[in-house]
């Protein structure tokens, strides 16, 4: 699958207290969760280049004054793209045949080391899974 392009959520690993972590519709979730951060998270665009970048851009927050955003540019504590806040680039791979992404998290999982890279898998309906997102090509 060509992974490059603008994607979009639309679907999250959310935790339900009857159900535990289940996939969430992000739609729905936006309609009924009032959470700003969740709301952000939902809202950000994922924009995946040929050089290998990923680059994940969110919404500004709506209750920031343009004199916030103006201070927060010119101390390089924001960077805008397209009207969206940068939040955080990381890289991908083809490696074996199978496109891989640098989610930035490592650590150990049950004693045994765990890296970056992790498979970026392709799901029905023309979504590819990273990490805790379910992502759908943008129009």
């Amino acid at each position: 699958m060509n992974l490059t392009g603008k994607w979009t959520v639309a679907q999250i690993l959310h935790f339900d207290e009857e159900k535990g972590m289940v996939w969430a519709d992000a739609a729905e979730l936006l309609a009924t969760d009032d959470d700003k951060e969740t709301q952000m998270m939902l809202k950000t665009v994922v924009l995946i280049a040929d050089d290998g970048t990923i680059t994940l851009l969110s919404p500004l927050p709506e209750d920031i004054s343009q004199e916030e955003i103006n201070e927060a540019l010119a101390s390089g504590d924001l960077v805008l793209r397209d009207g969206m806040m940068l939040v955080g680039e990381n890289h991908w791979k083809v490696e074996n045949g199978k496109n891989m992404a640098d989610t930035g998290l490592e650590g150990e999982v049950l004693g045994e080391q765990v890296g970056p890279w992790e498979e970026v898998k392709e799901i029905e309906g023309g979504l590819i899974q990273m990490a805790f997102y379910r992502l759908k090509k943008a129009e």
